[in-house]
């Protein structure tokens, strides 16, 4: 299925240091292929605990909220490719896999 201008690379992140990488990737190609990225959260969990977001956010290791997951990760895509329009999302559902 080819990728059309209106629909968004969707990246789901969840803290960890590989979903942030997935985030980088995710924003590299929505820049390449000129089309919006879209980060998201999905739990049924209202709170994750991530010490790589932590480290990120520059604050302790409490519980991060998922909104700051998302908020974290959609700037570490601008910083990346400030081109991309970028949006985000926390859905409270189970992650597809």
């Amino acid at each position: 299925m080819a990728i059309t201008e209106d629909q968004p690379i969707v990246v789901g992140v969840d803290g960890s240091e590989p979903s942030l990488r997935a985030v980088d990737w995710a924003a590299d190609e929505a820049s390449l292929r000129g089309v919006p990225l879209r980060v998201v959260f999905a739990s049924l969990w209202e709170r994750y605990e991530g010490a790589r977001l932590a480290e990120e956010l520059e604050e302790s290791s409490e519980r991060v909220r998922a909104g700051d997951i998302v908020e974290t990760a959609a700037r570490r895509a601008r910083r990346r490719r400030a081109d991309v329009r970028i949006s985000t999302d926390v859905l409270p559902e189970e992650p597809e896999y």
